[in-house]
This record gives structure tokens, C-alpha cells and sequence, in this order.
């Protein structure tokens, strides 16, 4: 997955339609955060406006732009973390703080303790200093510049067992009469003050460090709530995002009766505690996915339902809590074409009923013109074209969208449609080639696509085997851009290469890797063909309202014809 982008408006329904692997479940995932991304965000209720401004501030360069995007951020995205470098400035301002904090954890009971006779042998007393230790440590050093992180309790928790052991040397060395062998035996009086007081001063090195935690973790709690850096937290949002599974034989335990596997979302998000209220909850669901009566199937186990029966319960789980926003992993891939008609329009249905919007993941494009209100095409982890269901159906850009919308049936016989078949296997994604990813099966490819020098040696080798590339014994790729044909002896290099571009320029056409050729010279007793450069395509806007659209790069007008984009 890479550059995934697209929005999902307010009850409508959005299609994601590719090939098997090309990414769509993996998208679905992603965006409820049942898989984390390792890059990007998944913003939720996000104003139009605050879309446009984030957009703004990406594409310009304003000094604060990226505190400003930091704050859109974490209003809005589920997977905003504190993320921002510090500066000198703000390193400075928070050292001096944390260092205020310690000289005050420290001098405070220090004081007390020249101050009152006995105070160090004194248990109270020390259980009392090291209570103060830790609040200040643990309120100062939480205050601003101190940005809010899950480490900060930690460190001033092991700060306040640091002053609560130096509080009673500083004490003794400022007012020498508290102990003896002050002032200059430092050593001697903190183990003279342990040795006296060894069972309240171990009681002080516990109670400090978690009175310093507590408090910090207080202050940074109300720090995040009154200044807005809580972030979108998913735990708050579980109830409203929900995803139904794309197999319904897999997703049902069957160890669990359709009442637990619909209850058991209400139970673990604490939505209702009361037995009979779950009970209502899930008849409720059942009847909605279309289980009626509810009462005949709450006790069954999956194996005692059929497929459509399995896939309502499915359905049930996701609307036991109400969700508004539904991932739809393609519900009706594993049902007959009688059930499948049900389930969709039940899913259309509680559309309207329950206001819900629909990411709806299929490969089937014929259901997606019926469902979508808008659709994207994913080819290989990107998104190639956007739009309308009217723009990506009726008028298809990318020659990927075009190709499978040519294999659709047609139920008018006297409609003959000119069918695209790609050629080849979908690459592997942990190998994805480079520039245009669609380009090894793109029936339009030209030059600059991204040709690589093993897709070039490979149709080379072809040729040899037919026997079109006499006397050569050996091709092999040497870099990305260079292959080297080895040449038999006592064959002219000269002749071989004229011979070679003949050949390139008549198949170029019929095996198009051979565009990629950009040059073939003689190298002694080899040749060396050298490709074309080309560079990551840029993203062309196929119209209104396309966010991500057809990843082409426009060939040289005496190259190939122009494609339309």
C-alpha cells in the first residue's frame, strides 16, 4: 500500500473495486486501525474547511505550518502521536523547569528540616519529606514547556528518589549543628540518617517516586484535556466504526452461540451491563439483519445456520452497537446470487434506516455501478482512478479500469463490447515494479513507463528461444538500465546490433517491453542495450470532485498516440 488517499462522505455508499491482492481488505483495516500504517493519517469527521486548510499548509511552506498541522492533527486523526522536534528554545525552557522542580524537592524539606530539632531520626517526618519531594517534582515538572508524554511520570518518579536521598546532606550541611560530622562528611550523614531511620527511609524511597508519578500523570491528564492534546482516541470510537468480514464460514466462532457473538461487541464496549437489556440490544440486531423471529435463532451455533443466515449474523454483530460508519469486505463474495440479492438490500436498507455509510470493498464492478454512490480502482496498493460511479463506469481513463470493465457481461447479445485481456499475472507486491506499477500488462505502455532491465532481458530471451536472435549464447541483466548480450564467436558485433534494432523496432508493439529500449551499441565482442529513463508518474485529475486519478506519464507526441487522461 502506498498513497492510498480518498474520502468517504456522510451516508453515502464508497466502493473500492481491484483484483484479489491489489490491497482493498488491507485499506478496510487500516482505516479502523486493525492494522496500523505506517505512514499517513485516517482522519474522522473532518470539516471540509479543515481539509482544505490541512491541504494548504502541506503544499505551502509557513513557518508554523507544521504546528498548524500538528493541531489539525490531533483534533481529527486516529493515529496522531507527538511528533514534533524540539528546539533550542524549548530544550532550554523545559531543562530549567524540570531543574526548578529539583532544587525545590530538595531545598524545601532541606529547610524544614534545619528547622525543627530531630527531624531527620524523625519517622513523620521523613515520610512527610518524601511525600513533598515527589508532588513537587511531579506538579512542577509536568507544568509547561513539558510536553505530554508517557515517559515524563517515570523520569521525575526516579528524580524524587534522587532528592528525597539528598534533601538530608543538604540539610546537614547548611545548619552542621542537625548532625554529627557535618558539614564535610556527606557520606557519613546519609548513612548515619539511614542508620537511625533506615525503616522510614525506605518507606520514603517508596512513596516518593509514586507520589511524583501520581501527580504528573494527573497534571499531564487535565494539561491534555484543557489544552486540546488528547488526540482522537479509537477505544472512544469503536461503537461508531465497525467492519463486517468478507467469509462468514471464517469470521462466527463456532464455539459461541449467535447470542454471544452478537452481545459480546455491546459487553466488551460497555454499552449495556443489564441481562435483559443485552437481550433486547441483540433481538433488536437480529431483526434488523433480517433473523425474524429473533427468539428461533439467538440459541444456534453457526454450523446450525446456512450462509446467508451466517452472513445476517455478521451483519447483526456490526449493528449491536450502532455504528455510523461500516467497512462492507466484500459481504456477499461467498453467498449464492439469490442470497446475495437479499443481503444487499438489506445493507441498503438499513442504510436508510439507520443513516449509515458504507465503505464497500468488492471485485465485482457490476455490483459496484448498482451500490456505489462513488468509486475507486485499486491496482497493486495505489488507487489509479476516482469518481463518480457515471465517470468510472461510463467513461473509464486508466487503461486498468478500462480493461475490466471490457470483461463485464452483457446482457444484450447484440451489444458486442471489445474485450481487454491483460497479459500476465499480477506482480508480486513485495516486488513491485518500478514507475507505472501497471505497466508490465498495460496494453498501451510506452517508453517511459518504468521498464526494468530484467523485464527487457526477459523478452529478449523470448525472442532468442524462438529463434529470432541468431548466434547469441547469453542476456543478462547487468544493472537496472543496461542489459549485455553475449555474442558467439566469430559473429560481427556490428551486424548483430544492426540486426537487434531491426528486430526491437518491428516487435515493439506485440512485446512492449521492448519500448523501454532507448539505445544498442557494440561493446567489444557483446552488445550492450541501454533503457530509457523515467522518473515516479505524476497523479493526473481526471475531473471534478477526483482526489487521486490515472498514474500515466504523457509519451512524446512522434512516440506513441497520446493517451486521453
Amino acid at each position: 500500500m502506498d498513497g492510498v488517499s480518498f474520502d468517504v462522505k456522510r451516508g453515502e455508499v464508497f466502493c473500492l473495486v481491484g483484483e484479489s491482492g491489489c490491497g482493498k481488505t488491507t485499506t478496510g483495516k487500516a482505516l479502523l486501525r486493525l492494522v496500523d500504517a505506517t505512514e499517513g493519517d485516517v482522519f474522522f469527521e473532518l470539516p471540509t474547511e479543515e481539509y482544505r486548510r490541512y491541504e494548504e499548509l502541506r503544499a505551502g511552506r509557513a513557518p508554523d505550518a507544521a504546528a498548524r498541522i500538528d493541531a489539525i492533527r490531533r483534533k481529527y486523526s486516529f493515529s496522531w502521536t507527538e511528533q514534533l522536534a524540539w528546539d533550542t528554545r524549548q530544550i532550554l525552557f523545559w531543562l530549567g523547569a524540570v531543574a526548578a522542580a529539583f532544587v525545590l524537592a530538595v531545598g524545601l524539606p532541606a529547610l524544614a528540616a534545619a528547622g525543627i530539632p530531630g527531624a531527620l531520626v524523625n519517622t513523620g517526618f521523613i515520610l512527610g519529606a518524601s511525600l513533598l519531594c515527589g508532588l513537587l517534582l511531579g506538579v512542577i515538572g509536568s507544568l509547561p514547556p513539558t510536553r505530554p508524554s508517557a515517559r515524563t511520570p517515570t523520569v521525575l518518579a526516579l528524580l524524587s528518589i534522587l532528592a528525597f536521598n539528598l534533601f538530608p546532606i543538604v540539610a546537614a550541611l547548611g545548619w552542621p549543628a542537625t548532625l554529627p560530622g557535618a558539614p564535610f562528611d556527606a557520606p557519613g550523614i546519609w548513612a548515619t540518617v539511614w542508620g537511625a531511620s533506615s525503616f522510614a527511609m525506605l518507606l520514603g524511597v517508596i512513596v516518593a517516586p509514586i507520589a511524583a508519578g501520581a501527580a504528573s500523570k494527573i497534571v499531564l491528564a487535565r494539561r491534555r484535556e484543557t489544552e486540546g492534546l488528547l488526540g482522537v482516541k479509537m477505544r472512544t470510537l469503536r461503537r461508531r466504526l465497525h467492519l463486517i468480514f468478507q467469509d462468514p464460514y471464517e469470521s462466527l466462532n463456532p464455539k459461541q452461540s449467535v447470542f454471544e457473538i452478537v452481545s459480546e461487541p455491546l459487553v466488551v464496549n460497555k454499552i449495556a451491563h443489564d441481562p435483559e437489556e443485552i437481550a433486547a440490544l441483540v433481538a433488536r440486531s437480529l431483526e434488523d439483519a433480517g433473523l425474524r423471529p429473533a427468539s428461533e435463532f439467538v440459541f444456534r451455533f453457526p454450523h446450525e445456520l446456512s450462509g446467508g443466515q451466517r452472513q445476517r449474523v455478521s451483519i447483526a454483530a456490526a449493528l449491536a452497537l450502532e455504528p455510523d460508519f461500516i467497512v462492507a469486505d466484500e459481504p456477499v463474495s461467498m453467498l449464492d446470487v439469490s442470497i446475495r440479492t437479499e443481503i444487499l438490500q438489506l445493507m441498503m436498507d438499513l442504510r436508510e434506516k439507520r443513516g449509515l455509510t458504507y465503505l464497500f470493498i468488492t471485485h465485482d464492478l457490476g455490483l459496484a455501478w448498482i451500490l456505489a454512490d462513488r468509486i475507486a480502482v485499486m491496482y497493486l496498493g495505489k488507487i489509479v482512478e476516482q469518481g463518480t460511479a457515471e465517470q468510472v463506469i461510463s467513461h473509464p481513463k486508466h487503461p486498468y479500469t478500462q480493461a475490466l470493465i471490457s470483461v463485464v457481461p452483457s446482457p444484450d447479445p447484440r451489444h458486442l463490447v471489445k474485450r481487454t485481456i491483460l497479459k500476465g499475472e499480477r506482480p508480486d507486491a513485495v516486488n513491485i515494479p518500478g514507475g507505472c506499477r501497471f505497466h508490465p500488462r498495460c496494453p498501451v505502455a510506452f517508453e517511459r513507463c518504468g521498464w526494468s532491465a530484467d523485464e527487457v532481458a526477459e523478452e529478449l530471451r523470448s525472442l532468442s528461444s524462438g529463434g529470432r536472435l541468431l548466434r547469441i549464447i547469453g542476456i543478462e541483466a547487468q544493472d537496472s538500465r543496461t542489459v549485455t548480450l553475449q555474442m558467439a564467436p566469430g559473429v560481427s558485433a556490428g551486424v548483430a546490433a544492426a540486426t537487434l534494432r531491426q528486430i526491437v523496432s518491428e516487435n515493439r508493439d506485440s512485446r512492449l517491453a521492448l519500448k523501454g529500449v532507448a539505445e544498442i551499441r557494440e561493446s567489444g565482442d557483446a552488445i550492450q542495450v541501454t533503457l530509457q529513463s523515467w522518473a515516479e508518474p505524476p497523479l493526473i485529475e481526471l475531473g471534478p470532485g477526483n482526489a487521486v486519478a490515472c498514474h500515466l506519464v504523457t509519451p512524446p507526441a512522434e512516440a506513441v498516440p497520446a493517451v486521453t487522461a
